[in-house]
C-alpha cells in the first residue's frame, strides 16, 4: 500500500509547494472534512475514482457534491468509465478508495478537477491515508498534473 509519503515525494519531484497536515483523528470520508477543518465545501476536493480499460480517472469535486459520472465519461470520450469498488481500489491505485490522492497512483491516471475546486486559492485533498490531508494551491495542482478542469458535478449541486 502507498501512503502520504508517496504523495509528498511525487509533489516534491515536480517542485509543487504543498503541505501534508496530520488531522486530530481519521476521517472516514472527505465529505466530513469541511466541517472538521472549518472550510467551505468547495475548498475540499473529494475524490471519486472511475476506471475503464484505459486506466483510472480521479475526479475531484466539492466535498458536498456528487460527480456526474455519465457527464465525465462523455467529456473524456470514455464511455466505459465506471465507479471503482472499494475492494478494487487498492489493487488499481495503491490506496484505499476514500483516500485516493490526486497524484502518485500506481496506474495510468487522468486527474479531473471540478471548476469550483480548481478556482480555489488553496485546495485540500486526500493524501493517501485516513489521518492526513493534502493542502496545495489549486493552480499548482492543475498545472503539475495537467488536470482537466470542467464542471463535473450534477446540476443543482
Amino acid at each position: 500500500m502507498r501512503s502520504s509519503i508517496d504523495v509528498h515525494n511525487h509533489l516534491l519531484a515536480d517542485d509543487v509547494v504543498h503541505e501534508l497536515s496530520q488531522l486530530a483523528g481519521p476521517l472516514r470520508d472527505l465529505a466530513a472534512a469541511p466541517g472538521v477543518l472549518g472550510l467551505p465545501a468547495v475548498a475540499v476536493g473529494r475524490p471519486t475514482l472511475l476506471a475503464d480499460d484505459d486506466g483510472a480517472v480521479v475526479a475531484l469535486a466539492p466535498a458536498d457534491a456528487e460527480v456526474d459520472v455519465p457527464g465525465v465519461a462523455e467529456l473524456l470520450g470514455r464511455e466505459g468509465l465506471r465507479p471503482v469498488s472499494p475492494d478494487r481500489a487498492p489493487g488499481l491505485t495503491g490506496y484505499l478508495l476514500a483516500f485516493v490522492p490526486p497524484v502518485a497512483l500506481e496506474c495510468p491516471t487522468v486527474l479531473l478537477v471540478d471548476e469550483q475546486v480548481a478556482a480555489q486559492d488553496v485546495v485540500y485533498a486526500a493524501a493517501g491515508e485516513p489521518g492526513v490531508i493534502l493542502k496545495v494551491r489549486g493552480a499548482d495542482l492543475v498545472k503539475a498534473t495537467s488536470a482537466v478542469v470542467a464542471r463535473i458535478t450534477r446540476q443543482g449541486s
